[in-house]
């Protein structure tokens, strides 16, 4: 199975939600959260739930965290948003070339107050359901 967060980072780029790796404008990161630029959406893979053992069915989970601009509360909010609309109700679709059959949110988007530098943050968490394209004891459904 590829990486997670780097197929949620794909799904956010074609969608628009920002740039990979950019430095200006909001970049989209994966792993490791820049210092710079202020306006950032950051993919993390959190682990999620066993893989069925006998069926090539996963269960990982992601989290995504924004960071917006100094005094950019209600444009980092906005941000977070615009990753839950890109992400939630997708159609089961290949990706990386894994079928990814759903995409489901773990609770709303949390705001977790302002970092040292006074940039807003929030996460948003989601659940997985990956069909992933080859495995060495498991049956394909």
């Amino acid at each position: 199975m590829g990486d997670p967060a780097e197929g949620i980072k794909d799904l956010l780029v074609s969608a628009g939600v920002g740039t990979f790796a950019a430095q200006t404008g909001w970049g989209i990161f994966i792993f490791k959260e820049p210092m710079s630029p202020d306006t950032v959406v950051t993919v993390f893979d959190t682990g999620g739930l066993s893989s069925n053992p006998k069926w090539l069915l996963d269960f990982p989970s992601v989290q995504v965290r924004v960071r917006g601009a100094i005094a950019g509360y209600q444009a980092s909010y906005t941000k977070a948003r615009e990753v839950l609309n890109a992400l939630i109700g997708l159609p089961s679709q290949v990706i990386n070339g894994d079928r990814w059959v759903a995409i489901n949110q773990i609770g709303g988007i949390i705001g977790l107050g302002f970092d040292d530098n006074g940039r807003p943050m929030w996460t948003l968490n989601f659940a997985l359901i990956i069909e992933p394209a080859t495995g060495t004891h498991r049956e394909a459904l």
